[in-house]
């Protein structure tokens, strides 16, 4: 007799049967090139999914190294609302040692796990110089008049545009801070990223047809675009914008004024000013950025549905979404049960998934009806264990199973 069977069948205790795991089944590997994504086979997706997911094959980061490809790890259920950061990952090569980096899609902290060369044909073997990587962001500022700014740039007070050229480094995040009236507070952080290792910072001003403008910071790089709102103004009343020397290096630690934006209006007078701060840790505050993707990643989501198909594909008839209330009462039950064989028939819709930040656990369902209640079993697909749901709890899962 098996040992899971001999445990079904003595009852050996309680157990955490929940066990979410990221699945290569709802993983999908994308090429960053530049300007451009190419996804890869999925059996490439599987092995740097696999690799990442080895915590026991980590090393240090070398501390000089040549980059080679770079590569997002996606969680491929988006469609049905599970909104989760991607996974980022470089290969790099010291001397004749390749390594995969990853990027934790939750601290964004780096991870380096050595590979061979052979294990991974897609990566060809390559020669050149080897850098250290820098610690902190470097700044490059780029003036220029106003016969040459783009459509919506803001010319300062001294009539010159500026536009800030941000490398960044592997790790930490730059913050964005905004003071007014005496009082800062953090507008967005920014993590260190593969996708955009260099930003361009530089502030543009709208209007969109209306009677107010907004004045904007861009940020913008090869893979990535986006801006953030810094100021609305009403009426004909603008804001006059003046730009702060910057260092060549933005220091750890350290608020450096990066722009204040003044409006003159006796009525509503107002001044602004934003701040960059860079961080070596990536701290829980809003995430603006390609790294930004997801915000529900504290959630667990149920679904039951037919099929794996019916999952993967996001097919909205085959599927039915347990409140999320019902869904962290099964999670939470699971964390402590007693193992049991199943007892029963297969539900007609066969699969319970629970999934959360991108890691899930699909199991099978089973129903014994008795004189005056009915029993749900749960059986791990994968590990093939399975546990009885509380009374009340079996009856809440089973009435949306009947809807």
């Amino acid at each position: 007799m098996s040992l899971v069977g001999s445990l079904f069948l003595t009852g050996c205790g309680t157990e955490q049967l929940l066990h979410l795991q990221r699945s290569s089944t709802y993983w999908e590997a994308i090429k960053y090139t530049k300007e451009a994504y190419e996804p890869v086979s999925k059996k490439q997706s599987a092995l740097l999914l696999k690799t990442c997911e080895n915590t026991k094959n980590v090393v240090a980061m070398p501390k000089y190294y040549r980059t080679l490809d770079t590569y997002g790890l996606y969680f491929n259920l988006q469609q049905i609302g599970t909104n989760t950061r991607p996974i980022e990952l470089q290969y790099i090569a010291a001397d004749k040692e390749y390594f995969v980096t990853c990027r934790s899609p939750k601290t964004f902290r780096l991870t380096a796990h050595p590979i061979q060369l052979k294990d991974h044909p897609w990566l060809k073997e390559a020669d050149g110089p080897e850098h250290s990587p820098i610690s902190e962001p470097a700044l490059t500022t780029r003036l220029s008049d106003k016969a040459t700014k783009r459509k919506h740039e803001v010319v300062d007070r001294t009539g010159q545009i500026q536009r800030v050229s941000m490398q960044f480094p592997v790790t930490g995040q730059v913050v964005v801070l905004e003071k007014e009236d005496g009082q800062q507070q953090t507008l967005f952080g920014l993590p260190a990223s593969f996708a955009y290792p260099t930003l361009e910072l530089s502030v543009e001003k709208t209007t969109d047809g209306l009677p107010s403008s907004t004045y904007a910071l861009l940020l913008k790089g090869d893979l990535y675009q986006n801006q953030q709102d810094l100021v609305k103004i009403f009426g004909k009343q603008s804001a006059k914008l003046t730009h702060h020397p910057l260092p060549d290096v933005l220091p750890t630690d350290k608020t450096i004024p990066y722009l204040t934006l003044r409006s003159e209006d006796p009525e509503q007078p107002m001044e602004k000013t934003i701040s960059l701060r860079y961080e070596t840790t990536v701290k829980d505050i809003p995430v603006r950025g390609f790294n930004g993707i997801g915000t529900d990643n504290k959630e667990i989501h149920g679904f039951l549905h037919p099929n794996e198909a019916a999952l993967r594909e996001g097919n909205f008839r085959q599927l039915s979404l347990l409140s999320d209330k019902l869904a962290k009462r099964v999670a939470d039950e699971l964390k402590d049960v007693t193992l049991e064989k199943p007892q029963g028939n297969r539900a007609d819709i066969r699969y319970l998934t629970l999934i959360q930040d991108g890691k899930v656990q699909t199991f099978d369902l089973y129903l014994k009806t008795r004189a005056n209640k009915t029993d749900l079993y749960l059986k791990d697909i994968r590990t093939k264990k399975a546990a009885k749901l509380s009374g009340e709890l079996a009856t809440a899962v089973t009435a949306e199973l009947e809807d």
